[in-house]
C-alpha cells in the first residue's frame, strides 16, 4: 500500500486540473501498451476503435463518461499483439452493443480470434488460433446504472457486473463497479468459489479522473489516472501490482 500511495501522490501532481470542453464526437479510436513483470517481461500493444451510432454528446458530463450516461450504442473493433519471452502472439476482436430505444434493456454480441501458444522449444515454436463468441445481456433501470451479465460460446458461468456513474454534493462526478463470478464446475464442490473486481474512479473535473481497481484473482490493484488535454485528445497512465507480477500502461485517445 506504501508504494500506491506514492503512484497516488505522483498522478494528482501530474494530472492537475485544468477546464477542458469537448465537442460531440462519433468515433474513438485508443491505442495501449502494458507491461508486466514476472519471469519474463511480457507486453501487450493494442490498438482499439469504436464507432457510435448516433453522436455523443459531452455536455455538462466528465469526458470519459460521455458515452455511457449518454447510453450510446456502438460497434467496437481490437487488434492486439502480445510478447512473451520472445514469441509474438496475435489477438483480435469485434463487438456490438446496443441500448434498445425506448427500453431499458441492453444487449451485445462480439467474436473473439487468438493466438494461443502450444508449443515451444529452441528450435520451434506452435501456435494455434482459437476463435470464440460471446454475448452480453443487460439492463439500465436508473440514469447512470447498467446492470451486465456475460455467456461464452461454451457455457456460463453465474455472473453479474454493476456499474453506476453518480455526482457528489461538491458536483464532482464519480463511478464505481463491481464484478462477480460463480464457478461451480471445477475439481470438488470446495473449489467453487465467487472471484471478484471492484473499480472506483474520482473526476475533479469534466477532464480530468484518478481510479482505483482490485481484482480477487491474484489479488490484483491497480491505480490508474486519465486527463483530457484536448477537445480530441486524452491520455492515461496506470500502474498494476499483484501476488505473482507488477507492470504499467499506458494508452492515448483520438475522439472525433
Amino acid at each position: 500500500m506504501t508504494k500506491l500511495r506514492s503512484l497516488a501522490a505522483a498522478l494528482l501532481f501530474a494530472l492537475a486540473p485544468v477546464a477542458a470542453l469537448a465537442d460531440d464526437y462519433r468515433f474513438e479510436i485508443k491505442g495501449t501498451f502494458d507491461r508486466l513483470s514476472t519471469d519474463d517481461n511480457f507486453d501487450i500493444a493494442a490498438l482499439a476503435g469504436t464507432w457510435y451510432f448516433a453522436p455523443v454528446s459531452t455536455d455538462n458530463v466528465p469526458l470519459a463518461e460521455a458515452a455511457f450516461l449518454g447510453r450510446a450504442s456502438s460497434l467496437s473493433a481490437i487488434a492486439a499483439q502480445v510478447e512473451l519471452a520472445g514469441v509474438h502472439l496475435n489477438a483480435g476482436s469485434a463487438s456490438v452493443g446496443y441500448y434498445i430505444p425506448g427500453t431499458m434493456f441492453y444487449a451485445g454480441v462480439g467474436v473473439s480470434r487468438n493466438e494461443d501458444l502450444i508449443g515451444l522449444s529452441s528450435t520451434m515454436v506452435l501456435t494455434e488460433y482459437r476463435t470464440n463468441w460471446s454475448g452480453t445481456l443487460g439492463i439500465a433501470p436508473l440514469d447512470g446504472l447498467l446492470l451486465t451479465t456475460d455467456f461464452e460460446e461454451h457455457g456460463y458461468d453465474p455472473n453479474i457486473t454493476a456499474r453506476y456513474v453518480g455526482k457528489l454534493p461538491n458536483n464532482h462526478f464519480y463511478a464505481g463497479s463491481v464484478n462477480l463470478v460463480y464457478y461451480d464446475d471445477l475439481a470438488t464442490p470446495f473449489d467453487a468459489r465467487m472471484p471478484y473486481g471492484l473499480d472506483f474512479d474520482y473526476y475533479f473535473d469534466d477532464s480530468t479522473s484518478l481510479g482505483l481497481g482490485f481484482d480477487d484473482v491474484g489479488d490484483r490493484w491497480e491505480l490508474r489516472g486519465e486527463k483530457f488535454f484536448s477537445k480530441s485528445w486524452a491520455a492515461g497512465v496506470s500502474a498494476y501490482t499483484a501476488d505473482f507480477d507488477d507492470g504499467f500502461g499506458v494508452h492515448v485517445t483520438w475522439r472525433h
